[in-house]
């Protein structure tokens, strides 16, 4: 059966922080996320969106959507503006299940290494990005303390 599915993930928007509990998208870790979604649009050449379909077209609405060649249908975030938590939605109907789980794992590295940079860069550290080849990702920090 077609339907799309929400699945937790580890990643917390305002964790706490209240300051921006009534606008989340002005928070620093909305515009990760943002930044995030861009960059595996970009690795897998798809584009951004803010819904998801299911198998019979029938669409649900998310903050984030990146569809692909691999994942037409997409796979999506949806921030729960309460707690900040963060969900994943797709459609894993019709044998997709390990690719959109692939490209979810991809969303939470590319949120990782960019909350990781920016944290490292306001701490004074230099940090060199290398340009990714598709699949590989490296950060390279520099500093001294």
């Amino acid at each position: 059966m077609s339907q799309v599915g929400v699945y937790r993930s580890q990643i917390r928007i305002i964790a706490g922080v209240k300051t921006y509990a009534s606008n989340i998208e002005a928070s620093p870790a909305f515009q990760i996320m943002q930044k995030a979604m861009e960059v595996v649009s970009q690795q897998h050449n798809g584009t951004l969106s803010r819904t998801v379909t299911d198998y019979y077209g029938r669409q649900t609405e998310c903050d984030f959507a990146v569809i692909t060649q691999e994942v037409p249908r997409g796979v999506g975030i949806k921030i729960d503006r309460q707690t900040g938590a963060v969900n994943f939605v797709f459609d894993p109907y019709g044998g997709y299940q390990a690719t959109a789980q692939a490209i979810t794992d991809e969303i939470t590295q590319s949120y990782t290494a960019i909350a990781l940079i920016r944290a490292m860069k306001s701490l004074g550290y230099k940090v060199e990005e290398e340009v990714p080849q598709r699949g590989q990702k490296s950060v390279m920090l520099v500093g001294v303390m």
